[in-house]
């Protein structure tokens, strides 16, 4: 920390912190009302039953502070109401006076440093505050953090350090208080109340720590904080913030003593630092993956589309509480690969309650993105569950853009191939599996009668499921759709039609039996290499690895291509895609999700380079590599 030369009215510039720039202050060095750039005022009666009537004239910048006084000062209330039932009306004046400024619409801020240097009033009746408010959603459910309160608890002063947000009832919050004693604080120092002190919070997309004089009060982690039924499960501390100064009289500050008025809180200055957005030079698996704005990517299950110099990733975007499709398929750009710029969502979700088959609340997974060369059409293809149906629907998803970023048109969604049978099943394969005539999954044969064809025959006029998937363009511009099927237990690949639009109901079933799920693909010198996933939920597994001389197959089964620590569970890891890097030959990237069920939209992405050993793909670890090594 380097601290530069003092300025003039006994203040000191900003603070330069390494890693981080000063994105906005106020030093209230030109005297007159508080800058209108900045902040605006709150006026009259405004929460918690208080006794000030809050207006302008009670704060005032002079001598390099922002002055804001409690004072003793009758003001005709102009919306009493003698039968008002509200606290509001039912006062005809206010006794006291008092000022409340914030920057809503002017600055807001999502995380950072906060800094505030003030001295406060500490006589009975005062309660001064420094605080944020978030700009969605009524309070508690837009977000509260109190940088610093004080007021009295059973009676006796305390400093507090909180943060509020929404639960499943109206109004009702849930809070992570500190409250510390004021006696603490004068027995250390008998005049603290007399100096100015520096209250501050270092907020980020893990942690909201809030101290007091480089005393850490306070450490709120993000996976708590996320709102109830109430505040749409929303975490409203990953949404901007304004910043709140006042003065507040009687309520919880107690009874005001008259003698010491008027009260005078004064700040010196406030300072909101954020961390320099270095670019990235390499990556960092499992780590937070900022995009460009400083937030982390949101792009789950994802893949990338090379075009035109730019690389185009699509994922899922997961909210704080579900993994369900409430925004709908995001996309990123980026031209070096360690940079991501946010271009928004891709195929947004339909609203709640219109019945479309990508409503609010559906489940969207694994988005891919291929380009079309005669068309010149974007075309994605996507996992849909149906809202309300759980994985019953086991369909895929079809849309279109003229660009890679969308807005992608929503065309169909449908089952694979219906009334077709796989073009590896022999004729006797296929009379056995028409033979069935009970296809629950009991009984000990239950998995031979899957590997049999069982799940095939049943879905024969729905069509075949189609879970997990990815595409895959070869050589020759024909592109595949390989999904998992059959209750998870077969991979299907399926030929698309020349617009990518469509099954051509040219399928095979491969590995059956096998249960595998997140199958990534990629080519070299005529071999095709598949990595995937055993179903084991969202808990992590050993990957499977096969290959094969047509896509079509056969495919031969080998062994885990991870080595090393948590090689048997992919390093705590699923696969998604497997990323060509253009114009590096024989160069890919495996990109795969460490999921977070608990917290979907914090899950990491671990991107791991291929190599080849003895003939074959390896995943090995590393913390930090780059593309030049």
């Amino acid at each position: 920390m380097v601290l530069a030369v003092l300025a003039g009215c006994g203040q000191e510039k900003p603070t330069e912190y390494e890693g981080w720039e000063l994105v906005w202050h106020d030093e209230f060095d030109k005297d007159g009302v508080p800058d209108p750039d900045s902040w605006i005022f709150e006026e009259g009666f405004v929460r918690n039953k208080e006794l000030q009537w809050y207006q302008s004239q009670n704060a005032e910048c002079k001598d390099g502070f922002l002055v804001i006084e409690g004072r003793k000062e009758r003001v005709k209330n102009p919306d009493y109401n003698a039968d008002g039932k509200s606290w509001r009306e039912g006062r005809e004046f206010a006794e006291y006076t008092s000022s409340s400024v914030q920057t809503r619409g002017k600055r807001e801020f999502l995380y950072g440093r906060f800094e505030v240097r003030a001295k406060i009033p500490v006589a009975s009746g005062a309660w001064p505050a420094i605080w944020t408010l978030g700009i969605q959603k009524p309070w508690p459910s837009c977000g509260e953090i109190d940088i610093m309160e004080y007021y009295k608890i059973g009676g006796e002063p305390h400093i507090l350090a909180n943060a509020a947000w929404g639960t499943n009832r109206k109004d009702i919050p849930k809070w992570n208080s500190s409250k510390l004693p004021y006696a603490k604080f004068i027995s250390r120092d008998p005049e603290w109340a007399a100096k100015f002190h520096v209250w501050r919070m270092d907020w980020d997309q893990e942690f909201i720590r809030l101290y007091l004089d480089d005393e850490l009060l306070n450490e709120i982690p993000l996976s708590t904080t996320v709102n109830g039924s109430e505040g749409n499960h929303i975490n409203p501390f990953k949404t901007p913030h304004y910043i709140l100064l006042n003065l507040a009289m009687g309520g919880n500050g107690g009874e005001v003593d008259e003698s010491l008025l008027p009260l005078r809180y004064e700040i010196d200055y406030v300072r909101v630092y954020q961390k320099k957005k270095e670019p990235y030079t390499a990556f960092h698996p499992g780590k937070i993956w900022e995009d460009t704005d400083g937030v982390h990517i949101n792009a789950h299950g994802g893949g990338i589309l090379y075009h035109n110099g730019t690389y185009y990733w699509y994922g899922e975007h997961k909210s704080e509480h579900s993994s369900s499709a409430l925004v709908g398929v995001r996309v990123y750009s980026s031209t070096d690969l360690y940079n991501w710029k946010n271009e928004g969502v891709a195929l947004p979700v339909m609203p709640s309650g219109s019945g479309h088959k990508i409503e609010k609340g559906c489940v969207i997974e694994r988005p891919k993105v291929i380009y079309n060369e005669k068309t010149k059409k974007f075309v994605m293809w996507f996992h849909l569950e149906l809202k309300g149906q759980g994985y019953a629907a086991a369909e895929y998803g079809v849309a279109e853009s003229d660009t890679p970023v969308g807005p992608f048109r929503f065309l169909y969604a449908s089952r694979s191939c219906p009334g077709v049978w796989p073009q590896n099943m022999s004729e006797v394969e296929i009379a056995k599996a028409r033979s069935f005539k009970d296809f629950s999954r009991k009984g000990k044969e239950w998995k031979q009668n899957v590997i049999d064809g069982m799940c095939v025959a049943r879905d024969m006029k729905t069509g075949q499921m189609a879970r997990d998937m990815t595409l895959f363009v070869d050589d020759d511009g024909k592109a595949y759709h390989i999904f998992s099927s059959e209750e998870n237990h077969t991979l299907h690949i399926a030929e698309l039609t020349e617009d990518y639009l469509y099954h051509t109901d040219k399928y095979v079933r491969i590995l059956p039996g096998g249960h595998n799920e997140a199958p990534a693909i990629f080519k070299k010198e005529g071999v095709y290499w598949m990595i995937t996933s055993g179903c084991t939920g969202w808990k992590p597994n050993a990957a499977r690895l096969s290959r094969a001389t047509s896509i079509w197959g056969p495919w031969e089964s080998l062994p885990n291509p991870c080595v090393g620590e948590k090689a048997e569970l992919t390093f705590d890891s699923q696969s998604t895609y497997i990323l060509p890097v253009e114009g590096k030959r024989d160069t890919w990237i495996f990109m795969a999700d460490r999921w977070r069920p608990k917290n979907p939209i914090d899950a990491r992405y671990i991107w791991l380079p291929i190599v080849f050993e003895d003939g074959k793909p390896v995943l090995k670890w590393a913390d930090e590599w780059k593309m030049s090594e």
